[in-house]
């Protein structure tokens, strides 16, 4: 870069047309007025250089290199999607409190390592992104006469399940983050080559070392946090006990003097007690700023799903998470409390609890009528062909007349169950109750099309597709008239969020 500088002051130079020669001609006077008219033209030069640079650069919002008085803040990003994105809004909110740019890793689908020690964090994460490291190659699939092939490696295991994208693909932080937070993108998650790459030592770097997942909490509240200091009920319960966290507030932060702030995990929605109204309302924006876009592939496939549902409003949603073993042991609970509540929204007359009902597979059985045969069998084009809207009916338009259509309301269940309509599956009595049920597993493969044109960040040849679908399905259910949650879900919180926001 120096070298670089250095040519382009010389060109500089010969474009003033003063030669050296020139100069041995000039008298004492006119040869430091004609050095100062070359330094001015340096220096004119170099600005111009740094123009050209940051609008060639938009998306980082900050230098590639660091400056003597930037300051960043970083942190450690774990589990799954919708926990990264909380820890997103965090650092977001965090950064621009104590007016730090904010170096943000990329998002990760599939598969994600929960919390743990941060050189584990880094093992595993700071390989999967390493874009000097050839997967296709070294996670091959066995091939005859390739015996290295064989060689079952964990990593490559991760690896599969495991997928890399921008974070600017799900979220519009370019247009309404970036007027309050300076944000630099990184994608490979290293501490080593973050220092490199900003050029800060580790003398100029603070790592905090959590504890714990919830090692500590802010809170912008001095006496609020003197009083949970002072009685000792700066704790939570957890499956593990009671964990006790270290309360921080917004001046602990501020005091570290150091370049690079380096956190972290920072997951929770209650990490940062805040009370300034301002504050407030910048949380607020970064919230509605982290809802899915809907301008890009992602978006066109819930769109194309959500028109052939019958349209935006047309349907009632279910998000119904059952995957996590809390879920899983609430099942039948919240399935029969979905019901009651579909029951009432559509004036349904059924037999509560549904959960205690016959399972029944419809499919190969002639005796069963149509009505609970057509359940299975969404048409090609669209819900409203026959014969599905011979009696399956989408909701009125208008969002504030009642729906009166019982158990002939369109429905739309997004859900993490691996099989909805399996032998086995613990909701066939959802479907037996309300057979005009529809599920991401009963659409038309034309419908995710769109999703063809993405790929992994670090992995250009590895498709997204697989990786995408249960974003996909939980913007769908935030399009529908009105969507049953689940409760103590964050994801479901974030789904009725979408919702209000897109229909209400």
């Amino acid at each position: 870069m120096l070298e670089q500088l250095m040519n382009k002051m010389d060109g500089a130079a010969r474009s003033t047309r003063i030669s050296p020669r020139m100069l041995r001609r000039l008298g004492k006077h006119q040869r430091i007025i004609a050095t100062i008219v070359i330094i001015l033209a340096g220096f004119s030069l170099l600005a111009s250089m740094s123009l050209t640079s940051s609008l060639s650069n938009p998306d980082t919002r900050v230098p590639l290199a660091s400056s003597n008085n930037e300051r960043y803040l970083a942190y450690l990003p774990h589990s799954g999607l919708s926990n990264q994105r909380i820890e997103l809004a965090n650092a977001l909110v965090l950064a621009a409190l104590l007016d730090r740019t904010l170096v943000v890793p990329p998002a990760f689908l599939g598969t994600v390592v929960g919390w743990m020690k941060q050189e584990q964090l880094y093992e595993h994460l700071g390989w999967l992104t390493d874009d000097s490291v050839d997967f296709e190659y070294e996670c091959r699939p066995a091939t005859p006469g390739d015996l290295g092939s064989y060689v079952v490696k964990s990593r490559c295991i991760e690896y599969h399940r495991f997928a890399v994208i921008h974070w600017t693909t799900l979220h519009d932080l370019e247009h309404a983050v970036a007027p309050y937070v300076r944000i630099r993108f990184q994608d490979q998650v290293s501490l080593e080559k973050l220092q490199d790459d900003l050029g800060i030592g580790p003398e100029e770097t603070y790592v905090h070392m959590d504890e714990h997942i919830y090692d500590w909490r802010l809170y912008e509240d001095r006496a609020e946090a003197k009083r949970l200091i002072t009685t000792g009920t700066n704790y939570f319960d957890s499956f593990a006990g009671r964990r006790y966290f270290k309360v921080y507030t917004l001046d602990y932060w501020r005091r570290r003097p150091e370049k690079l702030l380096q956190l972290g995990g920072i997951f929770g929605s209650t990490r940062m007690s805040l009370v300034n109204p301002q504050h407030l309302a910048l949380r607020e924006r970064i919230t509605q700023a982290l809802h899915y876009r809907r301008d890009t592939p992602i978006g066109e496939t819930a769109q194309n799903i959500v028109r052939y549902l019958g349209g935006e409003g047309s349907f009632v949603g279910v998000h119904f998470r059952t995957g996590d073993s809390p879920f899983r042991k609430q099942l039948r609970h919240n399935m029969d409390m979905f019901a009651q509540g579909m029951a009432e929204l559509t004036q349904a007359n059924i037999s509560l609890p549904i959960s205690e009902s016959k399972s029944t597979i419809y499919q190969d059985d002639a005796s069963i009528d149509e009505e609970k045969r057509i359940q299975l069998l969404p048409p090609y084009e669209g819900l409203h062909r026959p014969p599905w809207s011979t009696i399956c009916h989408p909701v009125p338009a208008d969002k504030n007349a009642p729906i009166t259509l019982g158990t002939s309301t369109n429905i739309y269940i997004a859900t993490d169950h691996r099989d909805p309509r399996g032998a086995n599956s613990q909701l066939l009595p959802w479907f037996n109750t309300f057979p005009c049920t529809v599920t991401l597993n009963d659409l038309p493969e034309y419908l995710f099309a769109p999703l063809d044109r993405l790929h992994d960040h670090i992995v250009p040849g590895k498709p997204l597709r697989p990786f995408l679908i249960p974003i996909v399905d939980a913007m769908v259910a935030a399009h529908a008239r009105q969507v049953f949650t689940t409760p103590r879900s964050t994801y479901s919180r974030y789904i009725s969020e979408m919702n209000q926001a897109w229909i209400h």
